[in-house]
């Protein structure tokens, strides 16, 4: 690694970090083709950016624990408990499942069903309904829980086909098809992303049997900003929705998917260093943009 490799991944962390936690989702979109720009392998890439997720992430989400109910029938027992279960137990397959698909229709394949896939999530969140009254309190079922098992399941083989973040489609998921308030999802997402980061950064750290210490070096160096840049973007994200403007909060998350799905269209178009340095671009204006909205919504409350 050059020197000014250990200040650019810092900052990169911190502005994807901040991003991701006003929406309590990862950041790969630009972690990802930011180190693949400075010549890292893809595996390489995404092991980082996977591992820097669990150190930035970790400090609030255990904070959190100790605050939120988990009690029978709560969101955190009933719900994302199951979930983190299902993506455990299913996101070892999702290798095995990329390798054949890879080998049997190409990586063009995979990119167009990545966009199927970011399409679907990303109309949910602009078009899907969610729940009326954001204060109240919800009660899981049994019913609901064992759904939530299934739902786990499938965005553990999803998310390690395609290499994206398992709360990408938790957020849309729990907000829009549970139907559950904001200020109650969002800690719930912020836990399931800890649990798949996790376990989906272990399959590359102790890859073909070896413990890789720069994937380990490289996702510290990341974190360094990531774990200043979560917390703050957590805490933005609180105020703008006790501000009243949580329905423009959940909306806003399809641009994080739209986002995505430009960099999938550019990738498919053989734009690849195009798309690269866009992510970037993309990931600056929406820092600001993130800062300029949340300072409005602190003069401007409903």
């Amino acid at each position: 690694m050059t020197w000014y490799t250990y200040l650019v991944f810092p900052i990169i962390g911190f502005i994807g970090m901040f991003c991701g936690g006003f929406w309590s989702v990862g950041c790969g979109w630009l972690i990802v083709p930011t180190m693949l720009i400075f010549g890292f392998q893809p595996l390489e890439a995404v092991g980082a950016a996977l591992l820097q997720m669990v150190f930035s992430t970790a400090p609030t989400v255990l904070k959190e624990i100790k605050n939120t109910s988990w009690a029978k029938f709560s969101v955190m027992y009933s719900l994302a408990l199951p979930m983190a279960i299902g993506v455990i137990s299913t996101a070892f397959s999702g290798r095995l499942i990329n390798a054949y698909l890879y080998n049997r229709f190409g990586s063009k394949a995979l990119l167009c069903l990545f966009v199927f896939v970011m399409l679907f999530i990303g109309s949910q969140s602009l078009f899907g309904k969610t729940v009326k009254n954001q204060n109240e309190k919800p009660n899981i079922s049994k019913l609901q829980s064992i759904i939530a098992l299934f739902c786990g399941m499938f965005v553990g083989i999803i998310s390690s086909v395609l290499g994206i973040s398992g709360a990408l489609i938790f957020r849309p998921m729990i907000i829009n098809g549970f139907k559950i308030a904001e200020k109650y999802a969002t800690k719930a997402v912020r836990f399931l992303l800890l649990t798949a980061t996790i376990s989906g950064s272990m399959f590359y750290l102790f890859a073909n049997g070896k413990f890789h210490t720069h994937i380990l070096l490289l996702g510290v160096l990341i974190a360094i900003g990531g774990a200043f840049g979560f917390p703050l973007g957590v805490r933005y994200g609180k105020i703008v929705t006790k501000r009243g403007y949580v329905k423009i909060l959940q909306k806003s998350f399809g641009s994080i998917i739209l986002i995505i799905i430009t960099n999938a269209v550019l990738n498919l178009l053989d734009y690849v260093k195009f798309s690269r340095y866009l992510m970037i671009f993309c990931a600056i204006v929406l820092f600001i943009s993130i800062n300029l909205f949340t300072f409005y919504t602190v003069k401007h409350p409903r």
